[in-house]
């Protein structure tokens, strides 16, 4: 299928982007550009009303993500403008937004395998491979137990573990990948296909290669899930690589009506302008 949406961006109020450029106006005139029909702006988020907040997650609260509206032009050549955010899950039930805060954006995506953040997000002992993928499934069952997430961001796609991730998730079963994609779908919570997924020639160096991502999205395609698309940016270059992964939404046979409703571009695809 023709992918027409874009909803997990990242402007330079994201503290990791460091594109000066990367605002509203600069996504909307790209995604024009690319063809895109919806974009969503889904800067890191974690809410003052929620406590433990790191310092790095601190100065990027609800006000500050909300402010991307006052950015988006009044015309934004027909395409659709979310603002969302993703915020932070650090396990216990802890997470980065509280259900007030939730309410007044369009949508919140949640990771399950932000391990980057060792002491933080993760045990600071977490390195055995069967300690990160039995956490991976444990967590990613948490999240949606949650109830606030519309998405599950680059689900089982674990950073700060990029060069062992083909073996940890060798390590997790299709039983295990189908009880949770069968929980999402159950839920209706979205489950993301990120570029870095398919690492193409790059494989070799990260220890997987894009049959280890059509393997588990697979999965959740049978379970019956939702789906939505990203790049990821934090670049304005980036946003590019969303097109990327039509020819693996044709090898999973991902549809339209599979897309998550909060995500439909209503007029579907526009002409690349």
């Amino acid at each position: 299928m023709k992918i027409d949406h874009d909803v997990h961006i990242h402007t330079n109020l994201s503290s990791c982007s460091h594109d000066p450029t990367m605002d509203a106006s600069a996504v909307i005139d790209r995604a024009a550009r690319l063809g895109l029909g919806t974009v969503g702006f889904a800067n890191h988020l974690w809410d003052r009303a929620v406590d433990g907040a790191s310092d790095w997650y601190a100065p990027q609260d609800l006000d500050h993500v909300l402010s991307i509206r006052e950015q988006i032009p009044a015309e934004t050549r027909g395409i659709r403008v979310l603002v969302g955010c993703e915020t932070e899950y650090c396990g216990g039930g802890k997470v980065g937004i509280s259900p007030a805060a939730a309410e007044r954006l369009d949508y919140v995506l949640i990771p399950h395998s932000h391990f980057h953040m060792p002491g933080f997000t993760v045990p600071a002992d977490l390195s055995a491979p069967d300690d990160v993928a039995r956490l991976l499934v444990r967590r990613f069952v948490e999240v949606l137990d949650l109830q606030l997430a519309t998405g599950i961001a680059h689900p089982f796609l674990t950073l700060g573990f990029e060069t062992t991730l083909g073996d940890i998730l060798s390590r997790i079963s299709d039983e295990q990948f189908s009880d949770c994609f069968g929980r999402a779908a159950e839920a209706r919570v979205s489950i993301e296909v990120h570029r870095e997924m398919f690492p193409g020639p790059d494989g070799a160096e990260k220890g997987f290669d894009d049959e280890t991502f059509l393997r588990i999205l697979s999965l959740a395609k049978r379970a019956g899930c939702f789906f939505h698309f990203t790049s990821d940016a934090h670049h304005i270059d980036t946003m590019d690589t969303v097109l990327g992964l039509e020819p693996y939404t044709e090898a999973l046979g991902i549809t339209p009506e599979d897309i998550h409703p909060a995500f439909r571009s209503p007029a579907g695809p526009q002409a690349p302008k």
